[in-house]
């Protein structure tokens, strides 16, 4: 990259994840490395290694899970030797003799130092392909950090014992903890390093937009959905207000009602973060209708985008305690995702159409509700169902419907078809967060163009 010269926001950004690699590459006593990022930075950070992963067979991204150490470095050590094998037409095709053979592990010899010797029985064979090897550790969620962090000081022991490797053998972790493996830097602070990099994502998009030539509707509109976005987090109300009415004009005038639905959409959010729940719920109700009028226009994405306005209506009753209401609407939503085909959306639906009639102490139409959501779950891919949030519903109603409710062959006979009889060992609750974010991602909508 010595003559390349960054002319975008985005290789600019790219340029100086490389020039943080470098640092760290250069380092001659640096045998590990946390590069700790913000969430939003860990997307060009991921984007920089995948590149590496791609141009170099000398980077590698094992992502065994971690349980304990012997575990964890014999599944590493299993994935590179996976890795080479399924790689090997590919490098003959491209020249490369794939004829090494992976060392056999002794009986009574610990995964660590059978690690080491592995990798380092790779890069002897193929010192062509691999003058250092560089793994790029992704064990998560590691729920024992300490004893991670132990294996961790194994491994660079390890690596002491053995000059030639330690040259060319690098371990890499990334993630968003800015206080990282405290034990092992304050053990090993030659060797294990953090590197906070600093990329500035969030500020992407309205670069992008302000360094383009576009001109037209388009770019015109792509630069209000910016600044909107930017005035959720650093605006005023009045200035939200002044942007959006520019964008709506836009879409008015262009016949996009799919944008006016994401222009609503962006406020009602602004709002709540505001805390101006009826604010909120205007947008949201304004969102709704738009997206009922792309559906009336033949919009592919009118019914979806009439979704997302109605569990934005439903997010502020619920918000307000006004579970009719809130209940009205995600029956709403859940109906037409369900007529949609869409189950992930559907089955929300009815579930938190559930648990207002829950709040309400209406314990046969939360039941009901339940048992919807469970139907609407058969629409979910039967490989997704036990890591969707479908696990949730199946946990709640059952908690509702006990062993001698005289609703509960209703119940179980919904769970075998889901998930066949062995189904109380199948569901097992899924974590909110996770729900949360499977939640959002079929919930987002497209933007920043027309149809």
């Amino acid at each position: 990259m010595n003559n390349w010269h960054p002319t975008n926001p985005v290789e600019r950004r790219f340029m100086a994840v490389h020039d943080d690699w470098l640092s760290f590459a250069k380092d001659k006593q640096a045998q590990l490395l946390y590069w700790h990022t913000s969430e939003a930075d860990q997307r060009m950070l991921a984007a920089y290694i995948q590149r590496q992963d791609k141009l170099s067979s000398a980077v590698l991204r094992p992502q065994s899970s971690f349980e304990d150490a012997n575990q964890y470095a014999g599944a590493v050590a299993d994935e590179i030797v996976a890795w080479y094998e399924s790689g090997k037409e590919g490098s003959m095709a491209n020249g490369i003799t794939a004829d090494w053979t992976p060392p056999s592990r002794d009986r009574n010899e610990a995964a660590t130092p059978y690690l080491l010797r592995l990798t380092g029985s790779l890069m002897r064979h193929h010192p062509e392909v691999f003058p250092q090897l560089v793994l790029v550790l992704e064990p998560e969620p590691i729920r024992k950090p300490a004893d991670f962090e132990r294996w961790l000081d194994e491994l660079l022991g390890g690596l002491e014992r053995n000059a030639w490797q330690t040259e060319r053998l690098r371990l890499v972790l990334t993630g968003t903890d800015a206080n990282p493996l405290p034990w092992l830097t304050k053990q090993r602070p030659h060797q294990a390093k953090v590197l906070h990099g600093r990329y500035h994502m969030e500020a992407l998009p309205r670069e992008l937009v302000a360094e383009s030539d576009e001109r037209g509707p388009d770019a015109d509109f792509r630069r209000l959905f910016v600044a909107l976005n930017d005035t959720i987090t650093n605006g005023t109300p009045a200035q939200l207000e002044t942007l959006r009415s520019q964008a709506l004009a836009i879409t008015k005038a262009q016949t996009w009602p799919d944008q006016s639905v994401v222009v609503h959409l962006l406020a009602g959010a602004a709002y709540l973060k505001w805390n101006s729940p009826e604010l909120a719920l205007s947008a949201y109700q304004e969102a709704t209708q738009a997206g009922r009028q792309a559906a009336q226009a033949g919009h592919a994405a009118g019914n979806k985008l009439t979704i997302n306005g109605l569990f934005g209506e439903a997010s502020v009753y619920w918000m307000q305690a006004d579970y009719r209401r809130a209940a009205e609407r995600y029956t709403q939503a859940a109906e037409l995702a369900q007529a949609e085909g869409d189950g992930f959306l559907s089955v929300e639906g009815w579930r938190m159409c559930s648990e207002c009639f829950a709040q309400m102490n209406r314990d046969e139409p939360s039941i009901d509700a339940g048992l919807r959501a469970l139907d609407a779950g058969g629409l979910i891919p039967v490989p997704l169902r036990a890591n969707s949030n479908l696990q949730m519903v199946a946990q709640s109603v059952l908690k509702r419907v006990g062993r001698f409710h005289e609703r509960r062959s209703e119940l179980t006979s919904r769970l075998a078809v889901l998930y066949g009889e062995d189904w109380p060992e199948t569901i097992q609750p899924l974590p909110a967060e996770e729900v949360t974010q499977q939640f959002a991602e079929q919930m987002a909508p497209e933007t920043g163009g027309h149809a």
